[in-house]
């Protein structure tokens, strides 16, 4: 949303965040109004009435909302306050659902939101195709008139990090990397959505066979002792480095030869587009939103999450140089560039916004 705001100079915009949120300097950087409501827990009524009471001061024609608990609260308080237009962000796909550890509570919370959508008469953005086809079927009698999709964008605009061979050399080093290692890094928490765990489970005989094969992982969560443990189990501590969180992933994705988003499930994968924007080319599971920016052997590469085969037979061809990697990350970069640019996005968000406000004239 940060790098959206910036693109986006055609509205007096607000920021209300429910609890503290990491973004809250960036956005006041920007001269942005941010309300924190400084509130937690999901069924928590102080949420609805601090919103209620923040709408009521602001008088938007507009408010959209992201994420469970702006949408069950904000477009209640927003109704309420007889905001004209209100507009919620769905992130994610039904594979949420499907593998979520306690899918009940899933379907509660979904019938919920269907019935505060309906409420309400909220739009909706889907940010791939793949997540509308799922609110289509999940939400059968939504008027799919009101879903538009918007992709994810990225800011290209940003300078590459640009590393001379002996600065290079000298990150791999002080990760106790060679030259001649093949770096494959993968950026994302450490939990199971993120799919760490299934990816070493089938490949982990590939690596064993292949020492010159080195992970890195970026991030951290629940999973990090049972993936360190796995490693050490089947021998691959020397292979598999665990980063934590860093301030430097630029840098480490320079010094990578090849990125992995292994995911379960994925509304868009917006990691996908970040390393293609560096030229480099990128594994991904084929979920969601990924294959929508993914176009196997040509801009990067797909596999099935559970097709071991197909993964294997993908890095065997990578590792043989059966692939033009430079020609795929140039591809990938093109991609990024012509379709996922933030200035795109913003200007679709700008179109939409203008559509909503001049309904209210001609109404």
């Amino acid at each position: 949303m940060v790098d959206i705001i910036k693109k986006t100079n055609k509205f007096k915009i607000s920021v209300v965040t429910i609890d503290s949120g990491y973004l809250i300097p960036a956005f006041e950087n920007m001269g942005v109004n941010v309300y924190n409501l400084a509130e937690r827990g999901l069924f928590n009524p102080k949420i609805y009435f601090k919103l209620k009471k923040v709408l009521k001061e602001l008088d938007p024609d507009i408010v959209h909302t992201h994420l469970l608990k702006a949408d069950f609260y904000g477009r209640l308080a927003a109704k309420k306050n007889g905001v004209k237009h209100i507009i919620s962000t769905c992130h994610n796909d039904s594979t949420i659902h499907k593998r979520s550890a306690n899918p009940d509570r899933k379907n509660i919370f979904d019938r919920i939101d269907n019935f505060i959508l309906d409420f309400t008469n909220s739009n909706v953005i889907c940010i791939s195709q793949k997540v509308k086809n799922y609110l289509s079927w999940r939400k059968s009698n939504l008027d799919m008139s009101r879903v538009d999709v918007i992709y994810n964008g990225i800011d290209i605009s940003k300078s590459r990090l640009k590393l001379t061979k002996s600065e290079r050399l000298k990150s791999r080093q002080s990760l106790n990397l060679s030259e001649n290692d093949f770096v494959v890094t993968i950026i994302g928490r450490l939990e199971e959505q993120k799919g760490h765990l299934k990816f070493l489970e089938n490949i982990k005989n590939f690596l064993i066979q292949n020492p010159n094969i080195k992970f890195l992982f970026i991030g951290d969560g629940s999973l990090r002792k049972e993936i360190e443990s796995f490693t050490s189990i089947h021998s691959l501590d020397k292979q598999v480095t665990l980063l934590g969180y860093r301030n430097d992933v630029d840098e480490l994705i320079e010094i990578s030869d090849l990125i992995a988003v292994p995911s379960l499930w994925e509304g868009f994968g917006l990691v996908v587009a970040e390393g293609m924007i560096k030229q480099k080319p990128v594994i991904a599971s084929r979920v969601g939103g990924i294959p929508e920016i993914i176009q196997h052997e040509h801009n990067g590469f797909l596999y099935d999450i559970e097709n071991q085969n197909e993964l294997l037979e993908t890095f065997s061809g990578i590792m043989s140089g059966q692939f033009n990697l430079k020609k795929i990350g140039d591809n990938a970069r093109q991609t990024i560039i012509e379709k996922f640019d933030i200035k795109i996005t913003a200007q679709k968000y700008i179109e939409l916004y203008r559509r909503k406000l001049k309904s209210n004239i001609q109404n």
